[in-house]
């Protein structure tokens, strides 16, 4: 049963659609986008949660229970293929997670860990890595040095829209750097495909890829992955040269995107997908329609964004 589970799960991961994009805004333009919300779990995250669990299960050594921290998307999709494989599950998240995500969890028998969202998301990380030290029976996916991680988005995503391209060159790959499997995964893809392509990479403008200021509790837009303090991702650090340009975007930002964008199309959007998508538009302003952009939307919203959104459209 197990088995036949995860086979079916992993099954239904990937091969999502890529759209070009023809709202108003756009329609002038050649921007696709890879819709992410179609895995089983609604996001991009199962990618890599199947990635890092099947290699788990190839190298247990005994060990029973999963330890992983999350920004959200991750969380929700560790946690049911652990429910379904009958593996305990430690989940650190920042207090700032939605209620909708933490009552999902729960329902799965997930014991959740909550860091001070005032801390800033690398906080997060640094206390699993303290349980990971305590808890030694524990096996501890650590997203952001896993290999699987990024290797689910070279094998999988990358691969995937070079093919749905159908031989059009990829001019640029805009995305945001979360862990950076994501975003350098598909780049390392696309390059075999399309070598000159350019890297566009996005992030909060609460606190950019690279910044010193400290970490901080303001709000920003999902699985952004901004640390502070001058800490980079381990995927991009040693590679972040090859970066064309880094696009920053508030969280306030990202709402009325969602909200123009699913107005225009009837097509729901998350805040990391509107933050790719609002620089995907810039990108495309600057160079022209002859201009291939790929970007990916990563999800559809929480409940929690849709609802802010509302809030800030009802207070304009």
């Amino acid at each position: 049963m197990t088995f036949n589970y995860f086979e079916e799960f992993s099954r239904k991961v990937g091969n999502t659609p890529l759209i070009k994009l023809k709202c108003q805004e756009t329609k002038n333009l050649s921007i696709y986008a890879k819709c992410e919300w179609h895995n089983p779990t609604g996001s991009i995250k199962d990618r890599a949660a199947i990635g890092m669990i099947k290699k788990y299960l190839d190298e247990t050594n005994g060990k029973t229970h999963i330890l992983e921290y999350s920004g959200g998307n991750l969380a929700k999709s560790i946690g049911q293929i652990c429910y379904h494989l009958g593996i305990e599950c430690t989940l650190v998240l920042s207090s700032g997670s939605g209620n909708s995500l933490l009552k999902e969890l729960d329902n799965y028998g997930v014991e959740i860990v909550l860091v001070d969202k005032s801390e800033g998301f690398y906080a997060v990380i640094e206390k699993a890595l303290e349980i990971s030290n305590k808890k030694l029976d524990y096996y501890f996916l650590f997203q952001h040095y896993n290999h699987a991680n990024i290797l689910s988005h070279i094998e999988g995503t990358g691969h995937e829209i070079i093919s749905q391209m159908n031989e059009k060159p990829i001019n640029a790959w805009v995305a945001s750097a979360g862990t950076g499997g994501t975003l350098m995964g598909v780049y390392k893809a696309v390059k075999e495909y399309t070598s000159d392509v350019e890297l566009h990479l996005v992030m909060p403008k609460e606190l950019p890829y690279g910044s010193e200021q400290p970490p901080n509790g303001l709000k920003k837009y999902a699985g952004s992955g901004g640390f502070g303090l001058g800490r980079k991702q381990y995927f991009l650090e040693k590679e972040d040269y090859l970066i064309n340009k880094q696009w920053n975007y508030s969280y306030e930002d990202t709402l009325y995107e969602m909200a123009r964008f699913y107005s225009e199309t009837g097509i729901k959007i998350g805040t990391s997908a509107a933050a790719n998508l609002l620089a995907a538009k810039q990108l495309g302003r600057e160079k022209g329609k002859d201009f291939n952009i790929v970007t990916v939307f990563p999800d559809a919203g929480t409940i929690e964004e849709w609802l802010d959104v509302e809030t800030l459209l009802s207070e304009k």
